[in-house]
């Protein structure tokens, strides 16, 4: 007698019975297919058939590994054999029980608890199925990426000790599925009325798992998918980070063209319900491409799966693997699967391998650097495929970049340059057509942003990205009117884009229109309500109505979830409006840790000190440290209003009037009308005790549209508020 440790797999036929009474020598024909397939894939996987027992298959393994792989194998083989099979005859389909532990063997017979665990195992699975032990479970669970699910203790037959059990099913696993082993529990556990208790248990649940992700998830029934940027696995030093980047935005960009399904980017500040995320190795020659699709609630993992070959099919792999995940996204929205078309790219590989490169650093933090290095990989991209639309574009995009930072009019120039060449090549491609519109907009040729824009929406009226930026330009163009019907319209056609919402709201906050402002903002949260930027311009609405515990709250949320100095900037404004000043001081002393450098922090925390018992002889430090930064940048840019503010204020703080009023006079010179400077100014007068003339002043400042509501709670207008006529002036507003 020889002992070893085994994985051993047995086998059957789903229905094999009922086939041989309907139709003998077909189903003798389909078993011995059946075992050409078997026999095929254990041996991929070095397993030994041991036994054929009818239309059963016995088969050992040396490792659990090779015994889950040659399983999932054989499910996908047989269900390609049933694909392409006459739809006329019956379907072959088998379940597969699969354990590992020691076994006793003796002349090819073998023996032990661990051979009658694998048998017992084999019927408990479904059809296309695969039952297996723990102990194979936590062997393989770190490599798994099909569907699967636990399915507790299970109780077999003439087996003293206690198994837990796993379902893996490559094909997914449904809601009927989950209920065919709700109902099997409750069958062996309850008694006389097990299938009255049973039956209402189970339709309580499938309502529950269909409907209350629905109901109480928002943005699932929105079909939201959260896709983050693959991770590169491979061992080179980071030479190959590129690759991930580009397949990450390749994937995006092709699932985005899924009819009612909404692609989000990790990092946006917005959670979806579902989570895509993948990895990508390269080896040599060879790449592998892994993804894994997961419900964030609870963590379930949906599916998974790996794409293997060689980096010059990089295209061929990329569109597989968009393929499948469409079809894992379709079944889990209840959607019609819709394979997105593949992208219209380039064929050759060296020039998408440069282009890649150039992705990489072009979503890198804006910089002068960045930029060159993305134009030098773009450029080099076109040398290798001149007619690369891609590149073209995207080279129109970074000299965009460039403007922007610097407004230099070559730039410009080049920009215009690159998108006129891709139009050229592609006269009506979206990217083209809305990256020239942007190059218009930003330079205020807004006539011909919007005539470029309003082709697309005619020829796609549910392109909302192109929409959203058609919206955009009319505001700039001064047609508010006509870009609030646009974005109304966008919504009516797509009530679960919370990106519609959210612009029509920005365009209600810019021109004053605070109330609508916050009916589109809390639309957006209850599509998606992990939303940061949408909860800090909620805030911002609020604040500006004079609601400040409503702003409070919605900043509060907003920290929650981004943990930046301006999210507890705000958070802190708000306390020290209402009068919270220890609380301020600790969240405003955040802002500072994160942000040192900025000027601005430093004043608002020696404000809050300043206000606080106990705590005042701290505040003249930060003033000083915030008037140091000021000056630094001042000396960088002596134009800059904003900076000449904090410079005034921190010399009211310090008391020293004169270089406070110095440094207000430059400021007039800039912004004399702005509600920033009137408040400024208003701060000086009360410092100077010139009160009567801070009455033109504080009226000037209302006529803004400054909030009456900040006015009553800023503790450094206090002196205002006690002024003869002041309530009757605010009434007015």
């Amino acid at each position: 007698m020889e002992h070893r440790h085994l994985t051993l797999m047995f086998t059957d036929i789903v229905g094999y019975s009922s086939l041989m009474g309907r139709d003998q020598v077909q189903t003798i024909a389909m078993l011995e297919d059946y075992r050409r397939i078997l026999i095929e894939q254990i041996g991929k996987q070095q397993g030994t058939v041991i036994e054929f027992i009818g239309d059963a298959v016995f088969a050992r393994f040396d490792t659990p590994q090779a015994g889950v792989t040659a399983a999932i194998e054989i499910q996908k083989a047989l269900f390609s054999f049933n694909h392409f099979r006459d739809k006329s005859l019956p379907q072959l389909r088998t379940r597969i029980g699969l354990h590992c532990g020691e076994v006793a063997t003796k002349n090819d017979a073998f023996f032990g608890d661990d051979v009658n665990i694998a048998a017992r195992l084999e019927p408990i699975a479904i059809a296309d199925g695969i039952c297996v032990s723990d102990r194979v479970y936590q062997s393989i669970k770190g490599e798994l990426r099909e569907p699967c699910m636990a399915l507790g203790v299970l109780p077999l037959k003439n087996i003293q000790s206690k198994v837990r059990g796993y379902l893996i099913r490559p094909l997914g696993i449904t809601l009927s599925i989950r209920a065919h082993y709700l109902n099997r529990r409750f069958n062996e556990k309850l008694g006389a009325y097990r299938y009255a208790i049973a039956a209402s248990v189970i339709c309580l649940i499938l309502l529950g798992i269909y409907f209350i992700p629905r109901w109480l998830v928002p943005g699932y029934d929105a079909n939201y998918v959260e896709i983050t940027d693959f991770k590169m696995l491979s061992t080179d030093g980071g030479t190959n980070e590129y690759l991930s980047s580009g397949i990450s935005d390749a994937v995006r960009a092709q699932l985005a063209d899924m009819k009612d399904v909404y692609v989000l980017k990790t990092g946006e500040g917005v959670e979806a319900p579902i989570l895509l995320e993948g990895s990508v190795q390269r080896n040599g020659d060879n790449l592998r491409i892994a993804y894994q699709i997961k419900r964030k609630d609870g963590d379930v993992q949906i599916a998974g799966g790996k794409l293997d070959g060689k980096y010059n099919e990089i295209f061929i792999l990329q569109d597989r693997l968009v393929g499948e995940i469409a079809k894992y996204l379709a079944d889990e929205f209840d959607i019609p699967n819709f394979r997105p078309a593949r992208l219209d790219t380039t064929s050759d590989i060296l020039a998408y391998e440069y282009y890649m490169r150039g992705m990489e650093f072009y979503n890198r933090p804006k910089s002068e650097s960045n930029s060159d290095e993305a134009i030098k990989f773009f450029s080099t991209a076109l040398v290798h495929d001149p007619a690369y639309v891609d590149a073209e574009v995207a080279l129109c995009r970074v000299y965009t970049t460039k403007y922007l930072s610097n407004r230099n009019v070559n730039w410009v120039e080049s920009a215009e340059q690159h998108c006129n060449a891709a139009l050229q090549l592609a006269p009506e491609n979206d990217n083209a057509l809305t990256a020239m519109a942007s190059i218009y907009t930003r330079t205020g040729h807004h006539d011909q942003a919007i005539a470029l824009l309003s082709g697309i929406t005619e020829r796609e009226p549910e392109n909302g990205r192109a929409a959203r930026a058609l919206a955009l330009a009319l505001a700039k163009n001064k047609q508010v009117d006509d870009a609030i019907k646009l974005l109304q319209s966008s919504i009516e056609a797509a009530p679960k884009d919370w990106r519609n919402y959210s612009h029509l709201g920005r365009l209600y906050l810019s021109t004053g229109e605070m109330q609508l402002a916050i009916e589109a903002y809390l639309a957006v949260l209850e599509i998606t309500p992990k939303n940061s930027s949408v909860l800090s311009n909620l805030g911002t609405a609020y604040y500006f109505t004079g609601n400040l515990k409503k702003a409070r709250e919605y900043f509060q949320k907003h920290t929650e979830l981004v943990k930046t100095a301006q999210a507890y900037t705000n958070l802190g404004t708000l306390n020290y409006f209402l009068g919270e000043y220890e609380i301020a001081s600790k969240q405003f002393k955040i802002a500072v840790d994160l942000a040192p450098s900025d000027p601005v922090n430093h004043l608002n925390y020696a404000d809050s000190l300043r206000n606080t018992p106990r705590m005042k002889r701290f505040a003249k430090e930060h003033y000083t440290t915030a008037i140091r930064l000021a000056k630094q940048m001042h000396k960088l840019d002596p134009t800059d209003a904003n900076n000449m503010r904090t410079l005034a204020l921190c010399y009211l703080g310090v008391t020293d009037i004169e270089a406070a009023k110095k440094y207000l006079s430059m400021a007039a010179e800039y912004e004399s009308g702005t509600g920033d400077y009137l408040y400024l100014k208003l701060r000086y007068e009360i410092a100077t005790n010139q009160l009567e003339s801070s009455s033109e002043t504080l009226e000037a400042l209302l006529q803004t549209g400054y909030s009456p509501a900040l006015l009553s709670h800023d503790p450094d207008l206090l002196p205002i508020r006690k002024m003869k006529g002041y309530k009757q002036l605010i009434a007015k507003y």
